[in-house]
């Protein structure tokens, strides 16, 4: 194969024993002139040419290739690939000479390879994020590890093209010092590691709304890659921490909450224990008239009729109605009226335990307005009717006494 070159210039008539390292350095001269003029015409054609026809087309991809200087890398090959067709009959008398250069020149072709192909990848990340169904998947994450094995197999390749070795010999080597390797690079490897476990079990997309607690974080995923996650607080800051952290620890993604189409209201409110009694029979006709509430007491009038009928007056009397009782089975069936209201969810109105508060009645059901501000919306009309009504009821809501009050009392 080394006897072509010898050939071709035998037919051209050129004896290339005979050139001085004068006239040697000539040619070179000569070749690389040859190589810059034929490169700046690649680049001619490319920016005025392929650029308009580019810009001119409807598609976007060509665009972003265009955008991110794709072209423009891989036209840098051009000269690499002239130079070996030059450079072989310049030294085809000085082998050790063509051995360095041609060494040289193909570890050039690599990287120009190497560094096209990374420039690639980044610009199909973005024609990628552009499609509608691809944004919330773990997209740059994937690209960046297929960037770090690109250039990995490239510095293998030209390393290997320097010492003369095969890359086999290279990746024995490597596995020999794995471990050394393994421990300079233990923070980098487990951070790879948990940006792949983030991505592969689909812990975390970009779009959601994520908190992690122990680092004051409270936003919306804005980017993940192998090696960070971008979040975008609610206060606009932006906060970064990295895949392994959120591995290792804890934190709690709403994405299902959105997902499911409902989205939890559960607060408490304090009555005072004072104001609790039985109703009256007047009380009792007046609420019976309230839509929310006809059902429930006419029900509850027959059950104290039946037991009565019985001759049993324990049930019958632990049938009383009681104002907060009234006021419990009214507040849940106007939650359950709510435009707002999703009944493919748990829906109560609980007493809980009584502290020296009073009694803690909350208020748990799922609402199918999930956007923050709406909830927002819904949450506060419920609560500013219910401290509204809470008196109509014979009830008072508890709350520690204000200077207001002191000074009432002082007064009386």
């Amino acid at each position: 194969m080394e006897n072509w070159r010898v050939t071709v210039l035998q037919w051209l008539n050129i004896d290339a024993s005979g050139f001085s390292w004068i006239e040697k350095f000539a040619l070179v001269m000569v070749s690389l002139l040859v190589i810059m003029l034929v490169y700046r015409l690649c680049k001619l054609i490319l920016h005025r040419v392929v650029f308009k026809i580019v810009r001119a087309t409807k598609a976007t991809w060509d665009d972003v290739l265009l955008d991110h200087k794709v072209l423009d890398k891989a036209v840098m090959i051009i000269p690499a690939l002239l130079a070996l067709v030059f450079f072989p009959f310049v030294f085809v008398d000085d082998p050790s000479v063509y051995d360095l250069v041609q060494r040289l020149t193909w570890v050039y072709v690599v990287g120009v390879v190497i560094s096209t192909l990374v420039t690639a990848m980044t610009a199909l990340s973005h024609i990628l994020h552009e499609k509608e169904r691809l944004r919330d998947k773990p997209i740059k994450g994937a690209i960046q590890m297929a960037q770090i094995l690109t250039i990995l197999l490239g510095v293998i390749v030209m390393v290997s093209i320097v010492i003369n070795k095969s890359p086999a010999y290279l990746l024995t080597g490597l596995g020999a010092s794995a471990a050394v390797l393994m421990l300079v690079f233990q923070d980098l490897i487990l951070g790879l590691v948990a940006g792949i476990q983030l991505s592969v079990n689909n812990m975390m997309r970009v779009g959601d709304w994520v908190v992690v607690k122990d680092r004051d974080i409270n936003g919306t995923v804005i980017e993940i890659t192998l090696t960070t996650v971008k979040i975008q607080n609610w206060d606009y800051t932006i906060s970064t921490i990295q895949p392994q952290a959120l591995i290792n620890g804890s934190f709690v993604n709403w994405r299902n909450m959105f997902d499911s189409g409902g989205r939890r209201i559960a607060r408490t409110i304090n009555m005072d224990l004072r104001s609790v009694r039985f109703l009256t029979d007047a009380e009792i006709m007046q609420w019976e008239k309230d839509p929310l509430l006809a059902t429930y007491i006419a029900d509850i009038r027959k059950r104290i009729a039946a037991a009565q009928e019985k001759g049993d007056e324990v049930e019958a009397r632990a049938l009383r109605m009681t104002n907060l009782g009234i006021f419990r089975i009214y507040l849940q069936n106007y939650i359950s009226s709510l435009s707002s209201f999703n009944d493919n969810f748990v829906s109560m109105v609980r007493l809980m335990e009584p502290t020296e508060n009073g009694v803690p009645m909350q208020i748990y059901f799922f609402t199918a307005q999930t956007s923050w501000v709406e909830y927002e919306g819904v949450q506060s009309a419920l609560f500013e009717h219910i401290f509204s009504i809470v008196p109509e009821f014979g009830l008072r809501l508890f709350q520690a006494p204000t200077g207001d009050d002191i000074r009432a009392c002082l007064r009386s």
